[in-house]
């Protein structure tokens, strides 16, 4: 008799039922533990940005109503805004069920938070000082621990979380690091048109801030630039025959956007007055025009001519979709709005405004009797100031391109005290 080995496969299929449910077992514990972790995690983060948010704008508000800003501001008169802002957090935090404490000394501890005064140095390609960010930081650091399910078989320590925030608050300040002329088109030198341009035969005097160029920064003819209070930089620079005291430097870092933003001014508001361009040429034809004080929203493009006189203390110029056309022998006297009282809906030291979507012209000259006294915002416009008299600008000039000189001496004195001023900023910078 022949009797046969036959090997039975019956139950292989349970070995490999029991290995994939091991390993799917697996995959759910580490998906529900996971789960779990990466929300606590985002709740200790939001907790953590909570904190550092409210500490830091608690910071902001301390600085304004005692009234430090960018000039008086040293890390002495800021101890107290510190402390208001770190005890800030600290509720915050109690408030999210997080209990921190402020850091003492080093410590590589979590759950404390530690606001600092500090500083970033702007520096010239030859080294040379030409500006100082002044900020605080409030850092808040929280931990967070959260005890697994399925992992503990594996892992039997708790899941630990660890997350921190910063926020920078920084003291009112003028815009654009405090430079009396800015050129924000980021081209190289190439014909004639780009960037910061001085030109003529005659003196361009700048007291109390430098000239700064994001891309070129040229002279054309032969003037002569005394510069007391500042630099002129550039990114590029193209010096021709212009004298320069002192001599331009180049430096590689670019005045960004968020630098020269404001608020748009609200024409909508009652106290508003709107005006055409068209309408306000009109009287200038009829005589000399004296504007209230106040916030001007004016459309189309206004060209002052020869003769003509245009008066106004304590305006806002915003000039909706088009520019400023000034004939030299036109006389121009504006100046801006004070902060005291509050002249909104006119901005504090703003005088000409075209916001980043006109980019039509500004030609600013004039004759010995005219002046301008405030900001000059017009981030993607060319501004030209000239004229065949003495021509005095008082504030800052913002511009694409800026081209500035003539036939006769153009002093601008920038007092940032006096003009328009950043408002306390704060930022979650981490």
């Amino acid at each position: 008799m022949n009797i046969k080995n036959r090997n039975s496969e019956r139950g292989q299929a349970i070995v490999y039922l029991a290995i994939g449910m091991v390993v799917f077992l697996g995959f759910v514990a580490l998906a529900i533990d996971g789960g779990m972790v990466l929300a606590d995690r985002r709740n200790t983060q939001n907790a953590s940005d909570a904190a550092s948010l409210a500490g830091g704008a608690q910071t902001a508000v301390t600085l304004q109503s005692e009234g430090i800003d960018y000039g008086n501001w040293n890390c002495s008169v800021v101890a107290h805004a510190i402390n208001v802002g770190e005890a800030t957090a600290i509720s915050r935090a109690a408030a999210n069920d997080f209990t921190i404490h402020r850091q003492v000394g080093a410590s590589d501890l979590y759950n404390q938070v530690n606001a600092q005064c500090k500083s970033t140095t702007y520096r010239t390609n030859e080294g040379t000082i030409w500006f100082v960010d002044k900020f605080i930081d409030v850092t808040t650091e929280i931990s967070a621990t959260t005890q697994s399910n399925f992992l503990q078989i594996l892992y039997p320590k708790a899941l630990h979380n660890e997350v921190d925030s910063v926020t920078r608050v920084r003291p009112p300040q003028p815009i654009v690091f405090g430079n009396a002329i800015v050129a924000l088109n980021p081209e190289g030198c190439s014909g004639h048109n780009n960037g910061g341009i001085v030109y003529g035969d005659s003196d361009i005097k700048l007291t109390g801030g430098g000239i700064f160029s994001n891309g070129c920064l040229r002279g054309n003819g032969n003037p002569d630039v005394y510069i007391d209070g500042g630099l002129p930089l550039g990114n590029d620079l193209e010096e021709g025959q212009a004298n320069w005291y002192p001599e331009p430097q180049e430096v590689e870092f670019q005045i960004p956007t968020s630098n020269y933003n404001i608020d748009e001014p609200n024409c909508d508001d009652s106290r508003a007055n709107k005006i055409t361009a068209d309408e306000l040429s009109d009287q200038l034809k009829d005589g000399p025009v004296t504007l209230d004080g106040g916030l001007w929203c004016i459309t189309g493009d206004l060209k002052i001519n020869n003769n003509e006189v245009l008066h106004g203390e304590g305006v806002t110029l915003y000039m909706v979709n088009g520019g400023v056309h000034v004939n030299g022998h036109a006389e121009v006297q504006l100046s801006a709005p004070s902060d005291t009282p509050d002249p909104y809906p006119a901005i504090a030291g703003l005088l000409i405004y075209l916001p980043i979507n006109n980019t039509i012209s500004l030609e600013l000259n004039g004759t010995s009797e005219s002046f301008y006294a405030g900001l000059i915002l017009a981030p993607r416009s060319t501004i030209v100031m000239n004229g065949t008299g003495y021509n005095t600008y008082r504030g800052q000039v913002v511009g694409w391109n800026v081209e500035l000189g003539g036939t006769a001496d153009t002093f601008v004195d920038y007092v940032p005290d006096e003009g328009y001023q950043e408002p306390t900023s704060i930022e979650l910078s981490k």
